[in-house]
Formats: structure tokens, C-alpha cells, sequence
């Protein structure tokens, strides 16, 4: 854990009702906290750029 990674660093804040449910969330799922959001991230990412190409395709 803690290796030398080829990603970059994203800072956010959160209020701290949300950081106790992405912990919690997190340890559930035997990950961390950094793995989690990156995958909501990469989900969010996804569903906005579904939304861009229906948008250009004139589907809404």
C-alpha cells in the first residue's frame, strides 16, 4: 500500500458526514477511500459523457 503511481492528484472537501460514509463504504468493500472515489469519479465521468453524445445525437 502507498506505491509510486503513474496518477494524478485530485484535492476535494467534503463535509464530514460524507467522509464517515465513504470510510465506512470503504471498509465494507475491503478498499480505500482513494479506490472508491476514483470509481465514482470514472462512473460520473461515464454518465456525463453518455449524456454529451445522446445530447449531439438529439436524443434527450
Amino acid at each position: 500500500m502507498g506505491g509510486k503511481t503513474d496518477l494524478d492528484r485530485v484535492v476535494a472537501y467534503i463535509p464530514p458526514e460524507w467522509k464517515k460514509e465513504l470510510e465506512k463504504w470503504a471498509k465494507e468493500d475491503e478498499r480505500s477511500v482513494s479506490w472508491l472515489v476514483g470509481k465514482l469519479i470514472e462512473r460520473g465521468l461515464e454518465e456525463h459523457r453518455n449524456h454529451q453524445n445522446s445530447e449531439k445525437e438529439g436524443v434527450r
